[in-house]
């Protein structure tokens, strides 16, 4: 009986991973970079359609300067539709996961296939809160970089009410471990592209909670970045 229950409840993890994600089955991913506490790697992406601008080269400087753009914001955590959320914002990255992450996911994007978005896993520690992490992915369609936040220096202990289970961040990086902590936007804003209007030119289906993407036009950055 055990056994059976446990099953039951992995296919329900499972499934809500595959809703959160947003991704469906595909191929395993391929890890590009690996160590204790990150991970790179490329993962198929079943909303690719007819498929993203991969490979594409792009400067560690370049994606250094797109990450340092990246901000976060509060959101009302209990019902999510950022009613409560504060105004200010703060950086997503550190410099040094900025610097970390631009190297790796370059490396990713050349090696990415059309069908192909190139995922992070970055597991900082805090003295008081323990693990912290950060996740996402990152992919290129039409001269437009989007970034998949998922998770901020998110504690994997702050679940909440719809997650059951405490999933395994390392295999699923796009998934949220608590959906209504932050958004995501961008500066300067002159470079961001409204998300309806990235999926109506790139017949992109978008990502489960929009409010954690972000879109840059990247010949409407401005010059030195």
């Amino acid at each position: 009986m055990f056994r059976a229950h446990a099953s039951c409840l992995g296919c329900a993890g499972v499934v809500i991973g595959i809703l959160l994600t947003g991704c469906g089955a595909g191929p395993a991913p391929i890890k590009v970079y690996e160590d204790d506490r990150n991970v790179i790697a490329l993962q198929f992406d079943s909303r690719a359609g007819a498929g993203h601008s991969h490979p594409v080269s792009l400067e560690p400087g370049h994606i250094a300067t797109i990450l340092s753009g990246i901000r976060l914001q509060g959101r009302d955590v209990i019902g999510g539709f950022g009613a409560f959320a504060g105004k200010e914002t703060s950086p997503a990255f550190t410099p040094a996961e900025s610097v970390f992450l631009a190297s790796t996911l370059s490396q990713a994007l050349k090696k990415a296939s059309p069908k192909d978005l190139a995922t992070f896993y970055l597991a900082g520690r805090d003295p008081g809160l323990g693990v912290l992490i950060t996740s996402g992915g990152v992919f290129v369609r039409n001269n437009h970089l989007y970034l998949i936040l998922a998770n901020a220096r998110t504690s994997p202990l702050s679940v909440q009410y719809e997650n059951t289970f405490t999933p395994n961040m390392r295999d699923s990086p796009l998934m949220a471990i608590a959906r209504f902590k932050f958004s995501v936007s961008f500066s300067p804003q002159e470079a961001l592209i409204a998300n309806a209007q990235a999926k109506a030119q790139d017949q992109y289906e978008g990502y489960v909670d929009e409010s954690k993407m972000v879109v840059i036009d990247l010949k409407r950055l401005p010059s030195g970045h």
